[in-house]
């Protein structure tokens, strides 16, 4: 269930999700990107610049004189994606709750599945082939960061679904394919 694409591994990174919610709210020189995040650090900045570079997702312009000065502006396509990864940040998530949803493939994997429709526990392990343990760590972990709701059914004997919540659904696009859908569809260059 990874997913498809070199140019979703982007969306992995907390950091350039940021960088694209970032130069789509206008702002374009890295100064000001490291202003307003003190935890990113200067070279990861440049190695996510470069990758979105290459991804033809951002522009650079480099400008002569003293002081020496690049600006970075979206191409249509990073347009498009900057604005899923602005929603994203609104989502409520933080960077690193996104980045741990993000990364493994079980919760992933799960997200998409209740998107189907609420499953039980029992039909989650037979679709994953996972172990107990680990599927209910995964559904502990989702419940936790507001992403899954339980539903307990009085029947005999007690049933449990799950199903996804509004904060989830932020989520859904970079999980399906509806990017590609969307017309998203970036070059690689170089």
């Amino acid at each position: 269930m990874e997913f498809k694409g070199e140019w979703q591994q982007i969306l992995r990174c907390k950091w350039s999700v940021v960088v694209l919610a970032e130069l789509g709210n206008g702002t374009s020189r890295p100064s000001q990107i490291l202003h307003r995040h003190p935890d990113l650090k200067p070279k990861v900045l440049w190695q996510r610049l470069k990758k979105l570079e290459r991804f033809n997702l951002v522009q650079r312009f480099p400008f002569d004189g003293y002081p020496r000065r690049t600006d970075y502006r979206l191409t249509e396509e990073g347009a498009k994606l900057a604005q899923w990864a602005k929603s994203l940040l609104q989502s409520g998530l933080t960077l690193d709750e996104l980045t741990t949803v993000l990364r493994c493939r079980y919760m992933v994997a799960i997200l998409k599945l209740l998107a189907q429709q609420p499953r039980r526990p029992k039909a989650l392990k037979a679709r994953l082939k996972i172990a107990d343990k680990l599927l209910f760590e995964r559904l502990a972990k989702l419940e936790k960061l507001g992403l899954i709701w339980r539903e307990i059914v009085p029947t005999r004997p007690i049933q449990v679904r799950y199903h996804l919540t509004e904060r989830a659904l932020a989520l859904m696009p970079l999980l399906t394919d509806e990017l590609c859908e969307a017309g998203f569809k970036p070059q690689i260059t170089g």
